[in-house]
């Protein structure tokens, strides 16, 4: 991640604005050692982390409030350096070129834009952590018929793919920062041709956070066409069991397994399994028929008025539903209000925003809100600290 030490950082007086970059608050954890800083750029914000470590400083991005390049990151945080005249003993802020990458093909998590999609083509193909890109790319550019979504959480393979379609020039590729798991969760049902999950953590130590579970089963049964398949391909014998074992519950799909079958263009992980002759196992799990399903989601929510007193008061910022929860993990004060790190929605994918909540109780959210049935409902917990309640 984006980051620098220094001995020592000057204060500044907030807000300060250079180049296009307004740093618009520091804010301080009232439990903690930590520091945030609020970035704003054009349509983008995003935090840095201020910590004193020992006898040095260290200002770094946050992680869990997602910025689209982290090129913008590097040059918030060169600027921030200087206005702070921070003496500065190490950094990772070094740009091979002066560049953004603010592509039109990655989209923000929205029910609008995946719908648009659909409208550019009868068929729609979605890989899930796409990783280098090999396998995504090659599909886009053997079938122009096609639109291909990618969904991956990870910046750097991101912008991998993103420079790749700008150099191709291909125009059926799109991208999306997210979770798969929360997101199928606003795809319309029956509009997907193929699902590809090739080389998925196993979490065997975990497996709470694996892809593959029967939540995600039922997603892609209702997202695929039918006679479309979910495709599964992994280095581990003991994941793909598993993957096979809740298969067998789903009586509308068929499953057709292989061994160390070739595929059509490795990746570099599996290309590094074969070399270390590791046998590679797939299955596609062909939708036999489709259903017809209603969505019932609520999909509208507006945060009234906080009372933060009400929750600066409380002895337990957890609330709970029956799958669902939300959990005020951090709080964090400035001059004109407080910034709330909120955790919330289903308990095996769990979603992160932050709450700008000023002395009035305004509020002003930071972060994406994918607006599935758990997310909504965990969110309409947070009334309790509301104003009029």
């Amino acid at each position: 991640m984006p980051h620098f030490y220094a001995r020592k950082i000057d204060k500044i007086a907030y807000p300060i604005s250079k180049d296009g970059f307004l740093f618009s608050l520091i804010a301080n954890n009232i439990k903690y050692d930590d520091n945030l800083v609020l970035v704003r750029y054009r349509d983008f914000y995003f935090f840095f982390i201020q910590q004193n470590r020992g006898d040095k400083v260290l200002v770094k991005y946050n992680k869990h409030l997602k910025c689209s390049s982290i090129d913008i990151v590097k040059k918030a945080l060169k600027i921030y350096m200087e206005l702070c005249n921070a003496d500065v003993l190490f950094h990772n802020l070094n740009q091979k070129k002066d560049k953004e990458n603010l592509s039109p093909y990655l989209l923000s998590p929205t029910k609008e834009n995946i719908s648009n999609l659909y409208k550019k083509s009868n068929y729609l193909s979605i890989e899930i952590g796409f990783g280098s890109g090999r396998h995504l790319l090659d599909l886009a550019q053997k079938n122009k018929d096609i639109i291909f979504l990618g969904i991956e959480i990870y910046n750097r393979a991101i912008e991998q793919v993103l420079n790749q379609i700008k150099l191709l020039d291909l125009k059926n590729l799109y991208i999306i920062n997210a979770d798969c798991r929360i997101l199928f969760n606003i795809l319309d049902s029956n509009v997907a041709d193929s699902i590809y999950l090739h080389f998925p953590v196993p979490w065997d130590k975990n497996p709470s956070k694996r892809v593959f579970s029967k939540e995600f089963l039922k997603e892609c049964e209702r997202i695929l066409k039918k006679g479309a398949f979910l495709e599964l391909r992994s280095d581990s014998a003991e994941y793909f069991a598993y993957a096979l074992d809740l298969a067998r519950d789903f009586h509308l799909f068929d499953i057709k397994k292989s061994i160390n079958s070739q595929a059509r263009i490795i990746s570099k992980y599996e290309a590094r399994w074969k070399k270390q002759n590791k046998d590679i196992y797939e299955a596609r799990f062909i939708l036999k028929d489709s259903k017809n399903y209603v969505n019932n989601v609520e999909s509208n929510f507006n945060f009234t008025n906080l009372d933060i007193k009400k929750i600066l008061d409380s002895s337990d910022l957890k609330l709970f539903g029956d799958n669902y929860f939300l959990h005020i993990k951090n709080i964090y004060k400035f001059d004109n209000g407080y910034v709330l790190f909120v955790l919330f929605g289903a308990f095996s994918a769990p979603s992160k925003i932050y709450l700008l909540v000023n002395n009035y109780g305004n509020v002003e959210v930071l972060g994406d809100i994918i607006k599935t049935e758990a997310n909504i409902k965990s969110l309409q917990l947070i009334k309790k600290w509301s104003v009029n309640n």
